[in-house]
C-alpha cells in the first residue's frame, strides 16, 4: 500500500497472537500486525488501521475504506451525523451481520473466525486479558485487526465485569468495593476513581464496564450487598450518577468514555430471603424507592442498562411473573422503554435463553453463542433489527471506534496499576474504615503484637470475587509485619491451642474475622449472619488471655456483630478494602498513622432475630440495631 499519508506522528506495534500449536507441536509463525496512526490535525481525526486496511484520500483528508469497496461510503465519513452513518451500516447489513452484532461472547480462547467472518459485536474478557497490561493491550488490538479485517470492518466492543476497576488483568488498580465507598460518604471520590477506571480501560482497550451497580442493600443476607453503595437512597444514587460520569467522562459518549452498564433493573437487592436468584419483593413504595437510583442513571445518561438475569419481578404482573427480568417485555419495553423513556442500550445479564431476551427488548445478548445468530435471524423483523442493532452501532460511533480501534501499547505499560493510581485507592480504603467500637485503645508502635484468623493472610478476601484468583497483591499480615517488624509479630492463624493462657502485658492482638471472598453466594450463606465459631472463639480466647484485642471485619454485608463487640477492646470495619492498597490502608491506619472517619453504609444486627424481621425491600428497618447507619466513632490517630 502507497505510504503517502502525511504522519505528524507515527508509531509501530507489534501484536503478538497467543501461538497456534499443529498436531506436531511445532510452533507456528507469529502474526504481526503493523498499526499505524495520523494524527488530528486541522479537521483530520486520528485513525487507526492496520497495514492491510485501504486509506482513501477524499477531499484532502483520510478516511478508512472499511468495506473495501474503494469507494467512502457515509458510514465510513466520520465527517457525517452519526445517525446517518448508521442508517447507511444498517442498509448494507444482512440479518446475519445485524445479528452477529447483538452477540456478547464470553472470550476465554481466541477463534478468529468469530471477528473475521461472524462479525461478533462485543466480547467478555474474563481471564483472557489476565498476563498483564501490555499483553492485554496486544490482545484487544489483535481482536481489533480481525474485526477490521471483516466484511464491514464493524469494531468489537470489549467489556469486563469491572465493578471493582480493570480487576481482571494482573497489575491493574483495584478498587475497594462499593460498600466500602459507601462508607466514606465522599461522593467526589468515587467520581474520581471511577475516572481512574476508564483510564486503564481506554489504555487496555476495554470499552464497556458492567458497572456500576445501582442496588440498596436493603437485606442484609443478600450476598451481593458488596456491590451496592450501602443501604441509603441519597447516597447511593449520588455514587451512582458520580460512577456514571466517571467513567464516560460526563453524560454522553465519546471517544474518551468506556460506557457503562447499570445493574440490576429495576433492582435487586430485595431478594426473598437474601437468596440470590429469587423473585424481588416489593409494594408500591418500595419499588419507587429502588426504581428511583435508575431514574437517575438515565439522566445521568447511562449508556446501557442491565435488567437482572436470575431474577423475576412479580411485583410488575404480565410476563415478568414468570420470566428473568432480562427477558420480560414487562420490565424491559414497557417499564424501561416506554414508562422511563429509557434510548441506550439494553444489556442483558449472562443467562441461556438469548432469543427470548431480544424479542422482550433487550438489545445486546450477554453469553451468547455463535448458535444464537441463526435462531435470531428466524425470529426478529427487520425493524426490530434496526432498532437494536442501531442502538449497538450508534455508541460504537460515539466511542469513536470506527475510526481508531487500537491503543498504544506502551502506554497502557505506563497507565495501568500506576503509582498515583495506587495511591488514590489507598486513600479510598483508608477513608472508609470505620470505628463502632474504641474502648482501651494503645498505640501499636513497639509493642509485642499476636495476628490471629486465617483471613489475615488472605489477599483475595480484601475484595469481592469480581477479579482474577491470583492477583498479586498484600495481605494484612504481610502489612503489619512491616510496620511492626516481624520480631514484634506472632501469626497464630485459626489455630486456637496456640493461644496462650496469658501473654505478658502490654501485649496487644490484631484478629483479622469475615468472610472469604465470593460473588454471588456468599461464604456463610445466607441463613446467617453470625461469626463462625471458629473466629467467634478466637477473639474470646484472646480475650481471656488478658491481652488488648483489636478486632479487624473483612465485611462484606451487615453481620451479627454482638459476640464479637462483647469479647473485643477495639473494632475496625474494613470491609472490602481492595487487594491493591487495602492491606496496607488498614495497617497504617493501626499504626496511627492516619485518622479513622468512615461511617457504617448499614445498620448492624444485634440478633439474627432482627435480620429475620427486617423486609427484604426496605431499608434502614432493623430495630434497635446494635449499631446504627452512619455510626462511626472519628480518631485523628490510633492509640494517641
Amino acid at each position: 500500500m502507497k505510504k503517502w499519508i502525511a504522519l505528524l506522528m507515527a508509531m509501530m506495534m507489534l501484536l503478538s497472537v497467543v501461538p497456534a500449536f499443529a498436531e506436531d507441536d511445532e510452533e507456528e509463525e507469529q502474526l504481526v500486525v503493523e498499526v499505524l496512526y495520523i494524527e488530528a490535525s486541522g479537521e483530520q481525526v486520528k485513525l487507526g488501521y492496520t497495514a492491510e486496511t485501504e486509506i482513501l484520500d477524499v477531499d484532502g483528508l483520510k478516511f478508512k475504506d472499511l468495506n473495501k469497496n474503494g469507494e467512502l461510503d457515509v458510514y465510513e465519513d466520520w465527517r457525517k451525523p452519526v445517525d446517518e452513518r448508521v442508517n447507511d451500516l444498517l442498509s448494507q447489513m444482512s440479518a446475519t451481520d445485524k445479528a452477529a452484532q447483538m452477540l456478547h461472547m464470553t472470550l476465554v480462547t481466541l477463534k478468529e473466525s468469530w471477528f473475521t467472518d461472524l462479525g461478533v459485536g462485543f466480547v467478555l474478557a474474563y481471564t483472557y486479558l489476565s498476563a498483564g497490561a501490555e499483553d492485554a493491550a496486544l490482545k484487544t488490538n489483535e481482536v481489533q485487526s480481525l474485526s477490521e479485517a471483516s466484511a464491514f470492518g464493524i469494531p468489537v466492543i470489549f467489556s469486563m465485569d469491572s465493578v471493582i476497576g480493570a480487576s481482571w488483568v494482573q497489575g491493574a488498580t483495584i478498587i475497594p468495593d462499593q460498600i466500602t465507598l459507601a462508607a466514606t460518604g465522599n461522593v467526589e471520590l468515587v467520581r474520581q476513581l471511577n475516572d481512574m477506571q476508564r483510564e486503564e480501560m481506554l489504555a487496555l482497550g476495554v470499552r464497556m464496564s458492567l458497572s456500576p451497580v445501582a442496588d440498596i442493600a436493603t437485606d442484609p443476607r443478600w450476598g451481593r450487598v458488596q456491590e451496592c453503595f450501602g443501604e441509603d437512597v441519597e447516597i447511593a444514587t449520588a455514587m451512582t450518577v458520580a460512577a456514571i460520569e466517571g467513567l464516560q467522562k460526563g453524560n454522553t459518549l465519546t471517544s474518551e468514555s468506556v460506557m457503562t452498564c447499570v445493574k440490576h433493573f429495576p433492582g435487586s437487592g430485595a431478594q426473598t430471603a437474601g437468596v440470590d436468584g429469587t423473585p424481588l419483593v416489593f409494594d408500591d413504595d418500595s419499588f419507587q424507592m429502588h426504581l428511583s437510583i435508575f431514574k437517575a442513571a438515565i439522566e445521568a445518561g447511562a449508556a446501557s442498562i442491565m435488567p437482572y438475569g436470575y431474577s423475576t419481578v412479580p411485583y410488575l404482573g404480565g410476563d415478568a411473573v414468570e420470566n428473568y427480568a432480562h427477558e420480560s417485555s414487562t420490565v424491559m419495553t414497557e417499564l424501561l422503554r416506554r414508562e422511563l423513556g429509557y434510548e441506550g442500550i439494553i444489556q442483558t445479564d449472562w443467562g441461556l435463553n438469548h432469543t427470548a431476551a431480544a424479542l422482550a427488548g433487550a438489545d445486546a445478548l450477554g453469553g451468547a453463542g455463535q448458535r444464537e445468530s441463526k435462531k435470531l435471524t428466524q425470529n426478529l423483523t427487520d425493524e426490530q433489527f434496526n432498532e437494536r442493532v442501531g442502538r449497538l452501532l450508534k455508541a460504537k460511533f460515539e466511542l469513536g471506534l470506527f475510526e481508531n480501534p487500537y491503543v498504544d501499547v506502551a502506554a497502557a505499560k505506563e497507565i495501568v496499576g500506576s503509582d498515583e493510581h495506587y495511591a488514590l485507592v489507598k486513600q479510598a480504603a483508608a477513608e472508609a474504615l470505620t470505628l463502632v467500637k474504641y474502648d482501651n485503645a494503645v498505640a501499636l508502635s513497639g509493642r509485642q503484637l499476636i495476628v490471629a484468623g486465617s483471613l489475615a493472610e488472605d489477599t483475595a478476601a480484601l475484595s469481592s470475587g469480581w477479579k482474577i484468583a491470583d492477583y498479586q497483591g498484600k495481605n494484612i499480615l504481610t502489612a503489619i509485619t512491616e510496620k511492626a517488624g516481624a520480631e514484634n509479630v506472632t501469626y497464630i492463624g485459626d489455630d486456637l491451642s496456640l493461644v496462650a493462657a496469658s501473654y505478658p502485658e502490654g501485649t496487644t492482638a490484631i484478629v483479622v474475622v469475615g468472610e472469604a471472598s465470593g460473588t454471588h453466594e456468599p461464604a456463610w450463606g445466607t441463613s446467617t449472619l453470625e461469626f463462625p465459631a471458629v473466629q467467634a472463639d478466637m477473639v474470646a480466647a484472646l480475650k481471656a488471655s488478658g491481652v488488648n484485642v483489636v478486632t479487624v471485619v473483612l465485611m462484606n454485608r451487615a453481620y451479627v456483630m454482638s459476640p464479637i463487640a462483647d469479647n473485643s477492646d477495639v473494632i475496625l470495619l474494613a470491609y472490602r478494602p481492595g487487594c491493591t492498597a487495602g492491606a496496607e490502608a488498614v495497617a497504617k491506619a493501626l499504626f496511627g498513622e492516619a485518622p479513622i472517619t468512615g461511617k457504617t453504609p448499614f445498620q448492624i444486627p444485634a440478633t439474627m432475630d432482627q435480620v429475620m424481621l427486617q423486609r427484604e425491600d426496605l431499608a434502614k428497618d432493623i430495630v434497635d440495631p446494635l449499631y446504627e447507619f452512619g455510626f462511626g466513632i472519628e480518631v485523628e490517630s490510633f492509640g494517641k
